[in-house]
């Protein structure tokens, strides 16, 4: 079982995306939780608990855009492990 938290609709979320400028991007990932932001705002939060078929570990991917054709640019990518997290522990 997926739990997917409602943050807001596409259209305000969308409103905090800048189009002109960059965006920033943080991902949480916490055992079976993963947090993702854009410009210090919470876009998704999806709490896996299905422990059949989850993953503790695996690939991170980085987003791609859907909608009107737009230049797609990456910088200063970072990734660090947070201090006291074990790996593959359920939260």
């Amino acid at each position: 079982m997926r739990s997917v938290t409602s943050l807001g609709t596409p259209e305000e979320l969308q409103k905090k995306v800048l189009s002109e400028d960059w965006n920033t991007y943080r991902i949480i990932a916490k055992g079976n939780k993963v947090r993702h932001f854009v410009n210090d705002v919470l876009m998704s939060e999806i709490d896996d608990r299905d422990p059949a078929r989850r993953r503790l570990s695996g690939l991170l991917g980085v987003p791609v855009h859907v909608g009107p054709p737009m230049r797609i640019e990456y910088r200063e990518i970072e990734l660090r492990k947070l201090r006291g997290e074990g790996r593959g522990k359920d939260q």
